[in-house]
């Protein structure tokens, strides 16, 4: 049985359906925004909302990209997921939740934080996401080395990192990444957000220039190649033949997909949907990273990978929030 590990913020996402904007305005959100908000707020607004119809899932980046991969491997692999929780409810409903898609929670637990979580507030097709991280920027590196952890990662076949996890966790996530390189470990990194490169550019470097596999979209390394002042199709071609060679999966919405790697280079476009069949786009990029995995860890070829990510984002759109569908995909 092949194993995966990842390391990312479990958060407990709640998706609420909208039928004005009042509460957007209450909390000066934006119709289509993300903002972060202190803990006296969700706690407002988990308030405001405890009458209205909602869906509950497990989210975050790497939990996200997890429940697509058992979904898509019919939960036929070991798959484990590492960061932290609070000592509360929503923390036990977050594991239960997990176990229910074959993922096993590797959660270390502090009692005195909250659960991170985020709502998702829908009006029509837009969605307004917030988000209190709470216990789940808090993992020492102390927590790596107190657990089997490091055991799991030397027996795993992929190892995975969300890029939020580099935020306040940097010692943390750079000793795994040198632990997966000095053990020849396949590492996969997903780069998550424009505003890590400009905050850690050197941090994300180091990333890019160890990990074996690299998700991104187009945005994020027009601001990487913004700031190296070269352009994005040579920078991707010198990345993935540096060191022992690394496989790039690039993102652009709607736009085909390019990856490069293995001496090569490829593109796979994803069915075209129409705005009535886009439902929610929230976790596209986890649920296509997901797919890409379920691919490389069957050996399929780097177009079958593309071709597998896409599948599981169009897939994914179509529904509310990043929920995976009852049936096993063939």
């Amino acid at each position: 049985m092949k194993r995966v590990i990842a390391f990312g913020n479990p958060l407990l996402d709640t998706i609420v359906l909208l039928q004005d904007k009042s509460l957007l305005e209450k909390y000066n959100l934006d119709v289509d925004g993300q903002k972060e908000i202190s803990l006296s707020e969700m706690e407002a607004l988990k308030e405001d909302i405890k009458d209205y119809d909602k869906t509950v899932t497990a989210g975050g980046c790497a939990q996200n990209t997890l429940k697509i991969l058992q979904w898509l491997l019919k939960k036929e692999y070991s798959v484990t997921m590492c960061g932290a929780i609070g000592g509360d409810s929503e923390g036990k409903l977050l594991e239960e939740i997990l176990k229910q898609h074959g993922i096993e929670p590797h959660y270390i637990v502090h009692k005195a934080y909250p659960t991170g979580t985020t709502v998702s507030l829908v009006t029509n097709d837009n969605r307004s996401l917030v988000a209190h991280l709470g216990a789940a920027e808090i993992v020492p590196l102390q927590y790596i080395h107190g657990t089997d952890i490091i055991t799991q990662i030397e027996q795993s076949d992929l190892v995975y990192m969300e890029g939020f996890f580099l935020t306040k966790r940097t010692k943390t996530a750079t000793f795994i990444l040198n632990h997966c390189t000095s053990h020849n470990k396949m590492f996969a990194f997903n780069l998550c957000g424009e505003y890590l490169v400009d905050s850690l550019p050197e941090l994300v470097d180091e990333f890019l220039s160890q990990a074996d596999i690299i998700f991104g979209n187009r945005k994020e390394f027009d601001k990487i190649c913004s700031l190296k002042g070269v352009s994005v199709e040579n920078f991707l071609t010198a990345l993935s033949e540096h060191g022992r060679g690394k496989i790039i999966a690039v993102t652009n919405g709607p736009s085909a997909v390019m990856c490069f790697g293995h001496g090569e280079s490829c593109v796979a476009q994803a069915p075209t949907l129409s705005t009535e069949e886009i439902v929610d786009t929230t976790g596209a990029g986890d649920s296509f990273a997901g797919g890409f995995l379920a691919g490389y860890l069957q050996e399929k070829s780097l177009k079958e990978c593309l071709q597998l990510g896409c599948h599981a984002a169009y897939t994914i759109i179509k529904r509310r929030g990043c929920t995976v569908p009852e049936f096993s995909a063939s």
